[in-house]
Parts: structure tokens; sequence; C-alpha cells
């Protein structure tokens, strides 16, 4: 389940909700009751960086010429 952080626009309470994918992100109440909310936009939790994340990262261009003359 995603978890989506909101600031409320009366109050100014910035919290977090966690949502079922068949929820509706956009409505969510502030813990004080206030209807009118804004959904936050924050970085990624996780970010692949660099080579060897893909199958053609994995063998250098040698290898897999090798590999098919061999087999």
């Amino acid at each position: 389940m995603p978890v989506y952080e909101y600031k409320c626009t009366v109050c100014g309470l910035s919290f977090e909700k966690r949502l079922h994918f068949s929820d509706d992100p956009n409505l969510v109440v502030c813990p004080n009751g206030h209807r009118q909310v804004r959904r936050r936009f924050s970085k990624p939790g996780i970010v692949f960086k660099g080579s060897g994340f893909y199958v053609t990262d994995s063998r250098k261009a040698s290898d897999t010429a090798q590999s098919a003359a061999a087999g």
C-alpha cells in the first residue's frame, strides 16, 4: 500500500496517509477534521543509479559475442 503525504491548507498540519491502490488519494480528511488538504509530492524512497540494473548491463559486449560463437 502506498503512503501519501498531505498538508492541510486550513491548519497547516502535515501528515501521511496509507491508502489501498483502489482508494482515491484525493478524498482525504485532515486529522483535525478539515477537508481542504493538498497532496504533497516528494522524492521516491529508492533510486537506482549506475550500471547493472538491466539485462543489457549484466555482461560486457565481448562476453556476449564469445558465448554466442561458442553455442
